[in-house]
């Protein structure tokens, strides 16, 4: 076991060989053996080119997960790169073991000697996988032998056929081989020999001479390498560990048992076999033979070979009619072009859409004369040269078949009224696209680049993400499975690393630290994109901790030789590959857990680069809101507005848009672009799509947003640094926004083609110094020929290098431009409607749902109450008051789907609402409804048109649930009385309700929030009304007409609560504090922050003083209060009443002399009571109590008061 506090010497010197002989490590595992390698496939090869080897070999274990970055390393460090995989058999046959059957079987390790063995590991290792689970994936041998074609196998070691055999006799392993001698016969099954000191290894290499000599097979000498250098093997230990869960310091814990796992130098390999040099030598044949690479130049398209074709493989296919029939099912066109679907009529042939390219060429002709029925026929020839630009550079480059794939599942998405959102990224700047229905953005009204999406001069894939929406995602990617093949569709593979916190927290652990201190040394790591842990321990909070704590010193140690490795596999929650055959063929597939799958093996970069076609389905919850609140606003005015076809100079938009009212709406709800949009004031789409460019941290340190700002409202002049740029910045007031804004730039004053400023876009984002001094000259040469001053050009070359490191895509920023325009009209013209669908959408985050419901309440807007008689399982608008939203069911916590259907099948068959709660409880159904449901909607309020108590409801659950049962089990027996139907209804049981009166006000506001998450019929605070009333210097909604840095106090609840650490390690906080009117953040420092922390947390009515920052813009002001002091309301209450006033009629105080004076007792303070005691028909008389009853006036007496009146209200503080 490897020793983690010493240094373990070698176990072997090194000799030094003064003539070089060849050996090649044909046995290597990298970090892709999830937590059983060490090495990076890129490390692999550099070590190899470090020791003057000529090939190396990859064989992680039952997988190829690293083999296309290990072809592309091995390739540029000019390695030939030789692929394998371990893999584990059963030879008895994989259908022979059961969850009873014992680990066992031994492996082998196969190498690819031909694309023919690719394909057959690419299926053992995926039949291994989905077949041969058992401990781990396995395969038998008539699988091997199904597959053995282009494979060379190497028979493992200690823990293959022979070595697995050591504590059998010596006729178990030569009866092992000789079946596999059988199978794969003499050139293509190795002997393989190992030496890294493991027990047992000594006679494994012994037998396997033995039986290589009689049986005339070839031994090969391996390494079985796990980790680069001798010193790595601790990172490897580590790793294991993790895996094992089990800490380094367990006497029972499973460590290394060597550490000569490693890169060993061929002098080494010789000094451990010197009498086997055939068997190193062997080595580099076998890598000579394994010829396999991968083709990185083709794409795989389905659906792309029709029945005729050209006999000349570089010819263009034939225009037949066969062919157009075949194009037009596989990618049939959208409903609206007015044509049959395949299934039913294929129409006649048009001239030249024959063939892919010509079937292409119709299909974007087709749809663009549909969306030209809405542009200016002015402009139209515009649209058509375009079209046919655009048409022969994606023929020129091969990709028709790409975009109709596309095309075919968008539409078929529209067809099926399933939300597709209007583009995303570069693909909206074509006009392809936009006449294919693929995107809803007209390229041409928005100056949108084809460039930017497919370059002519940099060839490469198209890459089109598209947006659906949230709930439906799942039935486009089922729709592409079934219309493609299942074998031929599968999702990408991810790989978890183990980035600095990851590390942190695995190294914890496995040194024995509970959850709690693993998590606190974790959140000292800066949450940092992309830190490192040699970043982290240079902070001055983690370098105290390390000099001060050992533990925490080779915690970060430990850590930071595992930081960076892969942890486990995951799915990509988003990318398709489809293929032209069965996708075995191409890589193989993993599942991710016994019911999952198929995946490819390789992760997104990789399985492009193979050749296979990705694509992303993305879910977009805005779409489904979008979505749902059209379905109500037809429901409830009869009108459906189409989204996809609005004016886009709509006042009452951009007046909301103005004036910040942009919660809810799509990318601008965040507190800083709200601000912005009161800065901003956008009067026009451009705009509103400009901002969702500016708005990032680049554009907003470097005062780029001010100066547009500034620009667009006259505080500054518009100016252009050259007259033949207006056109282009005129839009943006003279600044430069967007990307395609340098494109066009320099094809105006250095006549680059746009493919040529594309190139230079690139090379300014990425500022690598050779390419841009070469881009310079080009770009003033240019400008020169242009009649343009050599000064001003190279003036202008800086200034676009400048503003290209914040230039935005234009494309996806008009794209999402136009959703977050198209929220903002709905929630303009139809807020209710819009709210409520949006509240359904994010019905499982509370601390929203209480955002948008004091939103709708600042616009006269009510928020309802949960009602199992008129809730749905969405939130609602009630088409009769359409400024009303009803509260969805579905949001009740504890509240389920199943639940929710239950509910609603038993009101409807109750005729549409329930007469009283025990008709309700008698017609549900108890399979998906119980008694925590009923807990909740209690709580909620759900039942409070019974009239009834919620706590007399909620005492009665069992008793209810008992009648109701019985009720329903003498329905469905059809048993009747002796009496007849008419008397069994009379003694049917009944509920008793107890007379046990309501929870006090603060018990059911609790409970409320309980079950919603927030407050809805009331608020805490007012039960503090009179306290309130004079210790707080203003309500939250008044804070606005408080000046600046006005000393305040508000009372309130901590309705969000975060604590931060700042640069200098000290903790602060912020706190959202929230009254019945709204809400205000509270910013608490260090010491402010370590006074109040106890009393924030504490879950009730708080009062907060602070002084009040405000920040002005033109059109509103954003308030915050930088706190300096939290107390408790109870303990303001009980400090600062003088006299406790009891308001009585006189049976209750005729009724409850005794209960009252018990209450006064239990709470003995310093307060007197007045007595108020109403005579019917006569005015108040005041009693004043004896000296000797003074009370406390504190929650007990409180609720102790209200629960026995049964009636808030009754007691005033004075």
């Amino acid at each position: 076991m490897l020793d983690f506090g010493r240094v373990i010497p070698n176990r072997t010197e090194r000799i030094s060989f003064s003539i070089a002989m060849p050996f090649v490590h044909l046995h290597t595992r990298s970090q892709y053996s999830i937590l059983d390698g060490a090495m990076r496939p890129s490390e692999i090869v550099g070590r190899a080119r470090e020791l003057d080897m000529e090939a190396i070999a990859l064989t992680d274990t039952c997988n190829l997960y690293g083999a296309v970055e290990f072809y592309k390393a091995a390739k540029s460090k000019g390695i030939h790169p030789v692929f394998g995989a371990e893999l584990w058999v059963w030879p008895e046959g994989i259908d022979q073991f059961d969850d009873r059957t014992p680990d066992g079987g031994w492996n082998l390790v196969l190498l690819i000697e031909s694309p023919a063995g690719y394909k057959n590991l690419c299926a053992l290792v995926t039949n291994a996988i989905f077949d041969g689970m058992h401990f781990r994936p396995r395969i038998d041998l008539d699988q091997l032998n199904a597959h053995k074609e282009g494979l060379i196998v190497l028979t493992g070691g200690i823990l293959g056929p022979i070595g697995a055999s050591c504590r059998d006799d010596l006729n178990t392993a030569r009866d092992r081989i000789t079946t596999l001698q059988t199978i794969l016969g003499e050139e293509h099954l190795f002997l393989e020999l190992q030496d890294v000191g493991m027990p047992g290894q000594d006679r494994t290499n012994e037998r396997a001479r033995l039986l290589a000599d009689e049986l005339g097979l070839k031994t090969v000498v391996t390494n079985d390498c796990r980790y680069l250098h001798r010193t790595d093997a601790v990172t490897l230990d580590l790793l294991n560990s993790i895996a094992r869960g089990e800490t380094l310091d367990s006497p029972d814990r499973h460590g290394l048992p060597t550490d000569q796992q490693y890169l060993k130098t061929e002098a080494e390999m010789r000094e451990l076999f010197p009498d086997d040099a055939d068997a190193i030598e062997r080595t580099v044949e076998i890598a000579n033979r394994c010829q396999f690479s991968f083709t990185m130049d083709t794409y795989y398209f389905p659906a792309t070979k029709p029945p005729d074709i050209n006999e000349d493989p570089e010819g263009a296919q034939p225009d037949t009619d066969a062919n157009w029939a075949f194009f037009y099912r596989a990618f049939p066109p959208p409903r609206d072009y007015g044509l049959p679907p395949p299934e039913e009529a294929i129409p006649p042939r048009p001239e030249g859409a024959g063939n892919i390219n010509g079937f292409f060429r119709w299909y974007s002709a087709e749809g663009l004369k549909l969306r030209l029925k809405r542009v200016d026929e002015s402009t139209h020839q515009e649209y058509w040269d375009r079209l046919d630009f655009e048409l022969d550079i994606v023929i020129q480059m091969g990709f028709p078949a790409y975009l109709l794939i596309v095309a075919e599942f968008i539409n078929w998405a529209k067809d099926e009224q399933i939300p597709v959102g209007p583009g995303r990224g570069s693909g909206a700047g074509s006009v392809i696209n936009w006449a294919m229905r693929i995107t809803d953005i007209d390229p041409i009204r928005f100056g949108l680049l084809f460039e930017r999406f497919l370059n002519p001069e940099r060839v490469s894939m198209p890459d089109i993400d598209v947006d659906f929406c949230q709930d439906r995602r799942e039935e486009v990617i089922e729709h592409v499975r079934v219309k493609y093949g299942s074998d031929l569709v599968s999702q990408i593979i991810t790989y978890g690393n183990l980035k600095a916190k990851a590390a942190t927290k695995d190294i914890a652990r496995i040194v024995g630290l509970d959850f709690n201190a693993s998590n606190q040394i974790a959140k000292l790591i800066p949450d940092d994109l992309g830190i490192t842990l040699g970043d982290a321990v240079k902070e001055e909070r983690i370098a105290t901790r390390i000099d001060g704590d050992p533990v925490v010193g080779r915690l970060f140690s430990l850590a930071q030789r595992v930081e960076g490795m892969t942890r486990q596999t995951g799915v990509h929650a988003a990318g398709v590959v489809i293929a032209d055959r069965p996708l075995v063929e191409h890589a193989p597939l993993y599942r991710d857990g016994p019911e999952g799958g198929p995946v490819v093996q390789y992760e997104m970069k990789a399985a492009e680069g193979v050749g296979l076609i990705k694509f992303d389905f993305l879910g977009l919850k805005t779409l489904d809101q979008i979505r749902d609140a059209v379905e109500m606003i037809g429901r409830n005015t009869g009108e459906f507005p189409d989204v996809n076809d609005l004016p886009l100079d709509d006042e009452a938009t951009f007046a909301l848009l103005q004036r910040g009212d942009g919660l809810g709406v799509f990318q601008v709800e965040s507190s800083g672009m709200r601000e912005l949009l009161t800065r901003l004031r956008p009067s026009n789409i451009d705009d509103l799509i400009a901002l969702l460019a500016l708005y990032r941290p680049g554009p907003l340190s470097s005062g780029m947003v001010d100066t547009f700002i500034d620009c667009k409202h006259g505080r500054k002049a518009v100016t252009y640094p050259h007259p033949l740029l207006e056109p282009i910045l005129s839009s943006t007031y003279g600044g430069i926004v967007y990307q395609e804004q340098v494109m066009q730039i320099a094809q105006v004053l250095s006549g680059y083609s746009l493919g040529e400023a594309d190139l230079l876009r690139r090379a300014m984002g990425k500022k690598k110094k050779e390419e841009m001094d070469k881009q310079k000259v080009r770009f003033v040469e240019g400008a020169v020929r242009n009649e343009i001053s050599e000064s001003l050009a190279d003036e202008i070359f800086e200034l676009l290098a400048f503003f290209a490191g914040y230039g935005f895509n234009k494309s996806h920023s008009a794209a999402y431009g136009m959703v977050s325009y198209q929220t903002a009209w709905l929630k303009a013209h139809h807020r209710a409607e819009y709210m409520s669908a949006l509240m359904t959408i994010e019905r499982n985050n509370t601390d929203k749902i209480l955002l948008y419901i004091s939103d709708c309440k600042r616009a006269g807007i009510e928020v309802l109450p949960p009602d199992v008689n008129a809730s749905h399982a969405s939130f609602d608008v009630p088409a009769d008051n359409r400024n009303q939203i009803r509260f969805g069911l579905a949001a009740v916590k504890g509240v389920g789907t199943g639940a929710v259907e239950a509910i609603t099948e038993a009101r409807e068959d109750a005729g549409g609402s329930f007469q009283s709660f025990s008709d309700c409880v008698e017609r549900l159904d108890f399979s998906r409804v119980n008694k925590k449901v009923l807990e909740s909607l209690i709580k909620c309020g759900a039942f409070d048109w019974t009239h009834k108590p919620r706590r007399q409801l909620f005492e009665s659950i069992d008793q209810a649930i008992t009648v109701a049962q019985k009720v329903q089990t003498e329905k469905n027996s059809s048993q009747t009385s002796l009496f007849g139907g008419a008397m069994a209804a009379s003694i049917r049981p009944k509920i008793r309700f107890n007379d046990v009166g309501e929870w006090p006000q603060a018990v059911k506001l609790s409970h409320e929030r309980d079950a919603l998450g927030f407050f809805i019929t009331g608020h805490p605070v007012e039960a503090f009304r009179d306290v309130v009333a004079s210790a707080a210097s203003c309500t939250i909604d008044r804070l606005g007409i408080q000046q600046h840095e006005a000393e305040v106090t508000v009372a309130g609840m901590v309705s969000a609560l975060r604590k931060v650490r700042t640069k200098r390690g000290n903790d602060m906080g912020f706190a959202t504090i929230e009254d019945e009117f709204g809400s205000v953040e509270c910013v608490f420092f260090s010491d402010p922050w370590h006074n109040s922390r106890t009393a924030l947390g504490a879950e009730v009515p708080l009062l907060v003083r602070g002084k009040l920052e405000k920040k002005h813009s033109e059109a509103g002001e954003e308030c915050k209060i930088i706190a300096e002091s939290v107390e408790l309301l109870t303990d303001v209450r009980e400090r600062r009443t003088r006299v406790v006033h009891l308001m009585l009629e006189r049976e209750e105080a005729m009724n409850h002399r005794t209960a009252l004076t018990d209450l006064f007792s239990a709470s003995p303070g310093h307060c007197p009571v007045h007595l108020h005691v109403r005579v019917p028909e006569m005015a108040w008389t005041e009693l004043t109590l004896g000296e000797d009853i003074r009370v406390l006036p504190d929650d007990q007496l409180l609720q102790g008061i209200e629960t026995l009146l049964r009636r808030p209200n009754a007691v005033k503080l004075t």
